[in-house]
């Protein structure tokens, strides 16, 4: 198995793909910072604007899309942790990484990689493991990165540096590598189910585009008709978790937003898994 983990990392930081997408995603940190300092400047020079209430998602106004809105409050400094918060909330990192899970785990597929290793292992479902192993590596570099990243970016537009709620800054990043990771590994799950790098790379942009709102909506519509009222589905998804994890998590909100995480990750390892098991190679 540590083996299998040894090939796995060494086949990731080989992957040109992984590089282009961490210098596209410093890029668009750099661009966005920008944006948010000429969002910033207008909002506390307009009266009008400095009026309207920022409405945050909760489960029941989740929309399709990418949002990205900045906590900051009015004639506070944006801090790296505001910034932060806004595009994991807006679910910019994840869609990084779904689109990398989805090139790494279809190309070993064509390359035949499977067919050369799968032969030499007597479970070939171990292989999934190791490669998730892998990708939880390459899910917490680039959050992580992308944090660190972020004060440079700062430190250039805004030319100061705060950093910003450093008591809640540990496990809101920490709950959000959990989440983040689980929303990889079920867009790795899609990408060996199909075989499909075009359809498997849809679909995992549109879980990050919050497409499924539209089919949780409908869930919560039947759930309500039978009688169980204030259910929402969001709260058991990772995507939902991903978009309602509040700034500053409560002890309770991040061991919820944890136990949703592990269920996804324990599931979409173990699916996989079988599959490639049973599968022919």
């Amino acid at each position: 198995m540590l083996n299998m983990i040894k090939m796995d990392l060494y086949r990731m930081f080989r992957t040109k793909s992984m590089y282009v997408i961490w210098i596209v995603l410093a890029a668009a940190l750099l661009f966005t910072t920008y944006l948010c300092e000429t969002e910033y400047d207008v909002i506390n020079n307009d009266d009008a604007m400095r009026q309207e209430q920022i409405v945050r998602p909760t489960a029941e106004n989740l929309n399709v899309g990418m949002a990205v809105e900045l906590p900051t409050e009015y004639g506070a400094k944006v801090t790296v942790f505001d910034i932060f918060f806004a595009n994991s909330q807006g679910k910019f990192y994840a869609l990084f990484l779904v689109i990398f899970a989805v090139i790494f785990s279809t190309a070993d597929i064509s390359s035949g990689y499977i067919k050369n290793i799968g032969g030499q292992v007597q479970k070939r479902g171990a292989l999934i493991f190791s490669r998730s192993i892998a990708l939880a590596i390459f899910t917490a570099m680039t959050l992580i990165g992308a944090f660190l990243f972020q004060a440079v970016a700062n430190g250039i537009v805004f030319k100061e540096l705060e950093w910003g709620g450093s008591k809640a800054v540990f496990p809101y990043v920490l709950t959000e590598i959990a989440l983040h990771y689980a929303l990889v590994l079920i867009c790795m799950t899609v990408a060996i189910v199909l075989k499909n790098n075009v359809i498997s790379m849809v679909i995992a942009v549109c879980l990050t585009m919050n497409i499924m709102s539209l089919v949780y909506g409908f869930i919560n519509h039947l759930v309500q008709k039978i009688g169980i009222q204030n259910f929402q589905i969001y709260q058991y998804t990772v995507t939902g978790k991903l978009s309602l994890l509040p700034m500053k998590p409560s002890g309770t909100e991040c061991l919820g937003a944890f136990c949703v995480a592990a269920v996804f990750i324990v599931a979409m390892a173990m699916l996989s898994s079988v599959i490639f098991q049973k599968r022919d190679i």
